[in-house]
């Protein structure tokens, strides 16, 4: 069939809680290094927020990625404590950092009725995500949200690069973007000449990056339910 346009719709914290999860994970860990090591609570959260990134950066965001970071963080401040690490520390440290990527999310306000309305409207809907595949397939078959949407394209790193080769041959006038990071979301579909209608909220250091809000295709979004609304004025709806 016929679609009036294709939308590349972001999945953790665009259409599923993800963001919160990590910051528990993040409390609970800073709290085990801090009391093992002596050092400051705030301090080690803050070197652990810093390692997540840096080996994110490094490895992808893969399951690995958190844990790998946060047993470099606990062994930095015991190094620095003249302490060795507690096997059964490193345990609990690593079954901490599973919890984000085994917890079934809850679907964010408007979330789900936007994605239907997407499909029900006449838009081919991929879903445009980061991270592992098993993983991210799983978490999109846990939300029952699979009825309104025609694909998934799971990728380790969100590109101009591979959003041009999910585009494949559709007409970049017709395509768009919609998502929370200016890293993965808003950068690659500006980079490739495609609407990028950009869901502003808080996300971690990870995706904090500049980009040019005066851009013809930036569109910014309070919450997620104000898309159909703007579509409808620019697409012909079948709804």
């Amino acid at each position: 069939m016929g679609f009036v346009g294709h939308a590349f719709v972001d999945w953790d914290d665009t259409i599923a809680e993800n963001i919160r999860y990590f910051r528990e994970v993040e409390d609970a860990a800073s709290d085990l290094i801090a009391r093992h090591t002596g050092f400051d609570r705030a301090e080690v959260a803050r070197r652990g927020a810093e390692l997540d990134v840096e080996v994110a950066r490094r490895m992808g965001l893969v399951k690995e990625s958190l844990a790998t970071s946060w047993l470099a963080c606990c062994r930095e401040f015991a190094d620095r404590a003249g302490k060795s690490v507690d096997p059964e520390l490193e345990r609990e440290l690593r079954r901490l950092c599973a919890i984000p990527y085994e917890t079934k999310q809850e679907l964010l306000p408007g979330a789900a009725d936007t994605l239907r309305w997407l499909h029900d409207a006449g838009f081919e809907v991929t879903i445009w995500t980061a991270g592992e595949e098993p993983i991210q397939r799983r978490k999109i078959r846990e939300s029952g949200l699979s009825p309104w949407i025609h694909r998934q394209a799971v990728v380790l790193e969100k590109t101009p690069e591979r959003l041009r080769e999910y585009m494949g041959g559709r007409d970049p006038q017709r395509c768009f973007v919609v998502g929370n990071s200016r890293h993965s979301d808003i950068r690659p579909a500006l980079a490739v000449g495609v609407t990028a209608y950009h869901l502003d909220v808080h996300t971690w250091a990870y995706d904090h990056l500049e980009v040019d809000e005066a851009d013809p295709n930036y569109v910014r979004l309070e919450r997620i339910d104000e898309l159909p609304a703007l579509l409808a004025r620019r697409f012909p709806v079948a709804v």
